[in-house]
């Protein structure tokens, strides 16, 4: 019998899908309709709906719900405290987020029912109260791992929340990013700027000393190219005076070797006699001039002085009163001496 039952099992599957199929709310389990509620540990019970038993029209059907009977589950109010269970498409749509959910339609006489046809009564209970205990296992599991509006909602407000610390915190460090960078670029700026000063201060300077070395160079290159050419100019004339020198000497020695072949003759000694004569005579008559000279100046000089005097007494006499006019005798001119002419006799005679 155990043997028989994994063999069968994909076989009432398929049969109880096309049994279930009339009813798409009993077959239907929506995943978009599973939630988390925070009390997980509640009743775990399956009932059917209204419209199933209805539909069956038996009396003998077996039903297991989550209430006790449906009156007290028709009476009390909805908590949020109840687990969450599978929700139908077409309710689940109508219903808000705050609506709780409705307990899953099983319809264990129909189960039953198409596991009779195949197994024996035992077994199909058997399988049927199995199906069961694996559903509400099943549906326990979701209960305690599946997520609510609720929870989703949380989720999404913190990750809003989260998204706008997010977006402050970005928002906040570009600002400080921003002034860094502003700061950044200022300090930058004054320090290039500054940089720029010191450096053109600098190459000004440098330009300036500059100048000033080609200036001292090109002075003192201009003076040595007049010591140098003083001193080829020296040199030139020097070598010059060298060799005028060298010759004189070289015709003076050539002279005295022609004076001395010209001293050894006797005629040669009354010449040489003659010229001593002469010579002592020009002396002489040297001396005769240079005394005849001072002679003439020492006249001169008295006729100067007498011809002042003669000029300075007729100045006192004709500064007296006249008393007789002499007139002039006519056709005789009286022309003053200057001072000027007896300086040119004098120098003359000098």
């Amino acid at each position: 019998m155990h043997r028989l039952i994994p063999q069968n099992l994909p076989r009432i599957g398929r049969t109880s899908a096309c049994a279930w199929g009339k009813y798409p709310s009993s077959t239907h389990l929506p995943i978009s309709a599973i939630r988390r509620n925070e009390h997980a540990g509640g009743p775990i019970n399956i009932t059917d709906p209204s419209t199933v038993s209805s539909l069956t029209g038996s009396d003998d059907s077996l039903s297991i719900s989550l209430y006790p009977n449906s009156n007290e589950r028709q009476s009390s109010p909805p908590s949020s405290s109840i687990p969450p269970a599978l929700i139908e498409p077409s309710t689940s749509k109508a219903q808000s987020h705050t609506s709780t959910y409705q307990n899953p339609p099983f319809d264990t006489h129909a189960f039953f029912s198409v596991l009779a046809k195949t197994f024996p009564t035992p077994t199909a209970r058997s399988l049927m109260r199995a199906t069961r205990a694996l559903l509400v296992d099943r549906i326990g599991k979701v209960k305690r791992d599946g997520l609510t509006y609720k929870d989703l909602d949380n989720v999404r407000v913190t990750l809003s929340l989260r998204r706008l610390w997010f977006l402050t915190c970005c928002r906040q460090q570009a600002y400080l990013f921003r002034a860094a960078l502003s700061e950044m670029r200022a300090e930058m700026t004054t320090r290039t700027r500054a940089e720029t000063a010191t450096i053109r201060a600098q190459s000004a300077a440098l330009r300036r000393d500059v100048d000033a070395v080609s200036a001292r160079l090109k002075e003192s290159v201009d003076g040595l190219k007049h010591e140098i050419q003083m001193d080829v100019e020296s040199r030139r004339n020097e070598e010059k005076g060298a060799s005028k020198s060298v010759d004189i000497e070289i015709e003076v020695r050539h002279n005295h070797a022609d004076w001395g072949y010209m001293l050894q003759h006797p005629i040669c000694h009354r010449v040489q006699a003659l010229l001593n004569k002469s010579l002592v005579s020009l002396y002489d008559l040297r001396s005769d001039i240079e005394e005849v000279k001072w002679d003439n100046m020492r006249k001169s000089v008295a006729t100067l002085t007498a011809f002042l005097l003669v000029i300075v007494i007729a100045m006192e006499l004709r500064s007296q009163p006249e008393t007789s006019p002499l007139s002039p005798v006519p056709g005789m001119s009286y022309n003053e001496p200057t001072h000027a002419e007896g300086f040119e006799k004098t120098e003359s005679i000098t």
